[in-house]
């Protein structure tokens, strides 16, 4: 991935995604159809009469609040009582239950830990790979997230952190976890699963909303254009679905099966492509952030670039950056202009691709703010392809290279 970047000449995000808690069946069960109003038996331990789970664990994990979900979402059971190692329950909804088959628990007790063996050997290979993104699976609590930054942190990664919003409980502990977060992914398979399908749309929407007031980029996946890992067009339903989500103000929509196994890989992220620039044509992006005032000095002088970028009709806001910050903030109104981000480290640029507008390069650090001005246009005009006298907004620090020590806006023309 890294050598096609550089042989397309672009930055290209690398995104890994942690496995996180999955229960399963075991592989000894007899498969089996159940229907509505059967009982059936969960336990730890194998024993005649009961489907076994594989977590010594599972009676302590379940409230009498939960719901026991297999696979995709059927069959749903709600819990009736727990007698020692073993969860009685009775089916809501029918369907089969087989060997191996995915196992969901709403409002479980936090007896899961957070981040697994495994994870904690993917963690250690996405740090050594260079990864810019890393997702945790399962996310329940700001402190999941906390758990996973200070474990990325002490193997020296600098990478993005994203939680996937798909447990209930994450999305009504929603805020706390934007704000121990870098990034979101609005996972709506396994959210599905738990709350049902007709929960998805609205916690879809709200995630996405919240998170770009935050300043937080926000991904949304799952069977985005499920029907094209067979066909080779997306249907119009999966068409306004892509659509919906880029008006609403995600930062990027996902594809997985479609790209990693279906027969049409190319020709599906060439639709998603296309509905998506077709979607930013929209008169009103919903999620945008709307200007209010700012405490933080670096917050308040970009909020300040972009309208001023407004009133003057600016092709663009170039703005050479040292950590992406300011690219970041620009990013959260979801304005229609691009905005053109000169980082001065290589990693940086990667680390910008899912920011909504942002189009990253990189840049040499300057030796004064005179030569970085006059770099930075030069940049715009050469790669960005900005014509000779174009008019753009252009932000800066009285020390180039510094980290939140933007305090300047100026309006410049493309030499």
């Amino acid at each position: 991935m890294r050598e096609a970047a550089h042989r397309a000449g672009r930055p290209l995000g690398l995104l890994f995604d942690l496995q996180g808690p999955k229960l399963r069946l075991s592989g000894d069960v007899e498969p089996q159809t159940v229907e509505v109003g059967e009982q059936v038996t969960f336990s730890a331990t194998e024993k005649p009469g009961t489907v076994k789970v594989e977590f010594d664990k599972f009676a302590a994990l379940v409230t009498e609040r939960s719901q026991v979900v297999i696979g995709d979402g059927v069959p749903r059971f709600a819990v009736e009582r727990i007698d020692g190692d073993d969860v009685v329950v009775r089916a809501v909804s029918p369907g089969p239950l087989s060997p191996r088959k995915g196992i969901n628990v709403t409002y479980a007790r936090p007896e899961l830990p957070a981040i697994t063996e495994k994870d904690i050997a993917d963690l250690a290979l996405a740090i050594e790979l260079g990864a810019d993104f890393i997702a945790l699976s399962f996310v329940r609590s700001a402190a999941d997230m906390q758990q996973l930054r200070e474990m990325a942190v002490a193997q020296g990664s600098a990478a993005r952190l994203i939680a996937k919003v798909e447990k209930i409980e994450a999305y009504e502990a929603l805020d706390e976890i934007i704000t121990a977060s870098d990034g979101l992914m609005v996972a709506r398979g396994d959210y599905g699963v738990e709350a049902g399908v007709a929960r998805v749309p609205l916690m879809q929407k709200d995630t996405i909303r919240r998170a770009t007031q935050a300043g937080k980029f926000v991904i949304t996946a799952t069977q985005m254009l499920e029907s094209m890992i067979q066909a080779p067009e997306p249907t119009r339903a999966e068409a306004t679905d892509v659509a919906n989500a880029v008006i609403d103000g995600t930062s990027a929509v996902m594809m997985s099966a479609e790209t990693s196994v279906g027969a049409y890989p190319l020709e599906s992220v060439k639709a998603m492509a296309e509905i998506a620039q077709a979607a930013e044509e929209s008169p009103l992006i919903l999620g945008r952030a709307k200007p209010t005032p700012q405490s933080q000095i670096s917050h308040a002088v970009m909020q300040a670039a972009v309208e001023l970028a407004e009133q003057v009709d600016a092709a663009a806001l170039v703005i050479p950056t040292a950590t992406g910050g300011g690219a970041r903030i620009c990013a959260k109104y979801r304005k229609k202009r691009p905005i053109l981000a000169l980082a001065h480290k290589e990693g940086i640029a990667d680390q910008l691709t899912l920011e909504w507008g942002v189009y990253p390069t990189t840049m040499d650090t300057a030796e004064n703010v005179d030569e970085m001005i006059d770099t930075a246009l030069e940049k715009a005009r050469d790669w960005a392809g900005l014509p000779s006298g174009a008019r753009v907004v252009l932000t800066s620090g009285r020390q180039t290279g510094t980290p939140g020590a933007t305090n300047l806006v100026m309006v410049r023309e493309i030499p």
